[in-house]
């Protein structure tokens, strides 16, 4: 069959292939899947796609088989590809046969398997495992987010795959770009960027994301239960790890992808001195962030009262600003160097309580027991005004119109702290209605003394006013 020879003996074992094949894929979607399904919580999308990856392996391993059985190799394209005109070097080979078909149905089988495994049994199931009875609906959440985050299992096995099938067609070895580095002892150095460098620059990023995303959701996720870590602390632990790896990781990728280091910073230190001194805010920025995460004076979670008497939440330190939702739920952007450099309020740091005020005045003659009493009982009554410690009513001073008495509570609604003052005003108001107790205004007293000339000048504006006329200048009373 085309210069092919097909015996009795390959048939038969083409068709045993076949039957073993097929009757595995049976009875893996029919019986296992379902099995598994049934103690396992999995989602409908990933049962679909479970099922077609198990079919496509299949698939793909029975046309492995035959040609394996056949012995079919055949060679569909074998030429040269010219290179990049800035490189000197020999032409590259394209080969395509049919094992290289082979090989990447093979790469792709893998690809698939493995990110199924991962992200399906292992990530998932981990955080199954870790789920608390008493916390269902908030663990299905955090196990679908880690299941979204791990996503770049996918990719990264893609990616693997396709530079398996690079190497084995010879295109890895195309160049993109050649240029001269440095010239050594009267020799030229030359580096080149090829299809290769470029291909596992990529898989080596998505490796470092997903080796990233494994420490802190992962390793990191189960110290942080067990320890009892706030999520301030977890935040800063992850950012400080998460800019070290991606530092590392850039080196990294720029290795890769064929750059020479030495020679990149050596030919780039001016370049870098000329952005330090241009972009220096934007570095102080950067040192401050840092030294945030290693302090952790301000934490995600924090309640902070920053410039304008601005309050609000932190919920992003980032490498330059850090992000703030207000009591307005208006987003402000801080320079890290405003939380470094300024004094910075923080009502949540030591622990997550504050103590308020809410004043009034009585009127003088006021029963102040009574006015203790009342005031007492309106702090002990609202739902979010601590107990413990318990409020207290001070009397604060002998005011001029009133006697100034002052609530000392504790709360932890500290983003709407205001509405709870309100509330208090209002419900002391009403309290002072029912048992009688004034709340007075600020009254004056004017008294005007003067002697006989102030008197006549008085009674002649009031002649003149009742007979129509202007007063004159002569009129002016004089002060005796």
């Amino acid at each position: 069959m085309g210069g092919f020879s097909v015996t009795a003996h390959q048939l038969l074992l083409i068709l045993a292939a076949t039957v073993l094949l097929m009757g595995t894929n049976y009875l893996i979607v029919r019986h296992l899947l379902p099995w598994y399904y049934g103690r396992e919580e999995v989602s409908e999308k990933n049962r679909s796609r479970v099922r077609n990856v198990t079919r496509f392996s299949f698939f793909s391993l029975l046309v492995i088989v035959i040609l394996r059985i056949l012995n079919i190799d055949i060679t569909f394209v074998d030429e040269a590809i010219q290179q990049a005109s800035t490189s000197d070097g020999p032409p590259v080979y394209l080969t395509i046969r049919i094992s290289t078909l082979v090989k990447a149905l093979l790469a792709f089988i893998v690809a698939n398997v493995l990110d199924i495994l991962i992200e399906e049994l292992l990530v998932q199931r981990y955080h199954r495992m870790h789920r608390s009875n008493d916390a269902t609906a908030q663990s299905l959440s955090e196990e679908e987010a880690a299941a979204n985050r791990f996503r770049a299992v996918r990719p990264f096995m893609y990616t693997l795959a396709i530079l398996v099938v690079l190497q084995d067609t010879g295109l890895a070895r195309y160049v993109l770009y050649a240029f001269t580095e440095v010239e050594r002892s009267e020799e030229v150095v030359t580096s080149t960027i090829t299809v290769g460098n470029v291909v596992f620059a990529v898989a080596v990023f998505l490796f470092l994301r997903l080796l990233l995303m494994a420490v802190t959701n992962l390793i990191l996720g189960t110290y942080y239960r067990r320890s009892k870590v706030d999520s301030g602390s977890q935040y800063a632990i992850n950012r400080l790890i998460t800019y070290f790896v991606y530092v590392v990781g850039v080196l990294l990728v720029l290795q890769a992808a064929g750059f020479d280091l030495v020679v990149l910073w050596t030919g780039a230190a001016a370049l870098l001195v000329g952005i330090g001194i241009g972009l220096q805010q934007t570095f102080n920025d950067l040192i401050c962030g840092i030294i945030i995460l290693f302090e952790r004076g301000v934490m995600v979670g924090d309640v902070v009262e920053v410039s304008d008497h601005q309050v609000g939440t932190v919920r992003k330190i980032g490498a330059r600003t850090a992000t703030i939702e207000t009591r307005d739920d208006i987003i402000i952007f801080v320079p890290n160097s405003k939380l470094i450099g300024e004094n910075v309020v923080n009502w949540s740091h030591v622990e997550r309580k504050a103590r308020f005020h809410v004043g009034v005045g009585v009127a003088y003659g006021s029963d102040t027991a009574l006015v203790k009493e009342v005031l007492g009982r309106v702090a002990d009554d609202h739902p979010r005004v601590l107990a413990m410690p318990k409020p207290v009513v001070r009397f604060l001073n002998f005011g001029s119109s009133s006697l100034d008495f002052e609530i000392l509570f504790w709360s932890r609604d500290f983003m709407r702290i205001e509405d709870t003052k309100s509330d208090l005003r209002f419900a002391i108001d009403k309290a002072f209605r029912e048992k009688g107790i004034e709340i007075p205004f600020p009254q004056q007293d004017i008294w005007i003394r003067g002697g006989a000339g102030l008197d006549r000048a008085i009674n002649v504006r009031r002649a003149a006013h009742d007979n129509g006329q202007q007063p004159t200048g002569e009129e002016e009373p004089t002060q005796e």
